[in-house]
């Protein structure tokens, strides 16, 4: 899971476990989970790896052990979270019906930062499905800012 954006704060609560918010409330949309580890890069002084406690659409909050300076907003900041797909498990990535714009699908950040270049474009409505072993390996940029996808894992069956 992936989220970018100049939206994006760090809050160092003394008192209690430190926050990262996104007044573009994108958190939960983007897919990360409390227990997820997160890679934070782009920011001033908090790149780094950091463990999710809990999560709620514009907050992240993480466990009492990861440690952030206090930083504003304004610097296009790149959380990651990392989800392992099992081989031979197909991800379908779907535009949501009400977008009005482009999403671009890529193998890097550049790709999909650039529609001459990304892998696929999705108008509303459209999708596709990967095969990937990570899902760090599929990047998404948007042509209209706030506008989302649908991310669909095949399940795979235990005896």
């Amino acid at each position: 899971m992936k989220r970018r954006a100049a939206t994006i704060a760090f809050n160092e609560n003394t008192a209690s476990a430190d926050t990262i918010t996104d007044s573009g409330n994108e958190f939960v949309v983007a897919g990360f989970q409390a227990g997820d580890t997160i890679t934070v890069a782009g920011s001033a002084s908090n790149d780094g790896t950091y463990t999710i406690g809990s999560v709620v659409a514009g907050t992240i909050t993480l466990i009492a052990a990861n440690d952030l300076a206090a930083e504003l907003a304004g610097a296009t900041v790149t959380l990651t979270a990392p989800k392992t797909v099992p081989d031979g498990i197909s991800v379908v990535v779907k535009a949501r019906n009400a977008n009005t714009g482009i999403i671009s699908v890529g193998y890097s950040s550049a790709t999909a930062l650039n529609t001459a270049t990304s892998s696929f474009t999705l108008d509303n409505n459209e999708s596709v499905s990967l095969q990937v072993e990570n899902i760090n390996q599929i990047w998404l940029d948007t042509s209209v800012s706030g506008e989302t996808v649908e991310v669909i894992f095949e399940k795979s069956l235990q005896a």
